[in-house]
């Protein structure tokens, strides 16, 4: 009987989550710079800030969607789903120590969810290749 090795599977599995949690930390990092210039140069109020923050959660989740899945061949909703687990984490310690809004925290939490499974589903379909005979 063959022996079926899962150090691959694990290499993977590695790189995934380190692709998925850098992707995350620098997405959060320049898109929050790019939002905090925008209120400063507008001189906007601090109450725009939580519709900025909702499109901030958007913006970062579609990049670490599509391009964590984007190596991978299936499985891109859960996928997609799953590599948006640090920005849901950031969100989490965000409202706690922010005390933000649980109502703001649901909809955050749905964008996420929502769009890292529609993008991991787009990258999936992008990353298929198709045999031509």
């Amino acid at each position: 009987m063959k022996k079926f090795s899962s150090s691959s599977a694990n290499r993977l599995l590695i790189k995934f989550a380190v692709k998925s949690i850098v992707l995350s930390i620098v997405s959060i990092v320049l898109f929050s710079l790019l939002f905090s210039e925008i209120t400063y140069k507008l001189d906007l109020s601090l109450e725009a800030n939580n519709l900025f923050s909702v499109f901030i959660v958007f913006l970062c989740s579609v990049c670490i969607s599509y391009f964590s899945v984007l190596s991978l061949k299936n499985s891109g909703a859960i996928m997609g789903m799953l590599s948006c687990l640090p920005i849901v984490l950031f969100t989490v310690i965000n409202m706690i120590i922010n005390q933000n809004n649980p109502v703001l925290f649901v909809i955050k939490f749905a964008i996420i969810l929502l769009t890292g499974a529609l993008f991991g589903i787009l990258a999936t379909r992008k990353s298929a290749k198709f045999k031509v005979k």
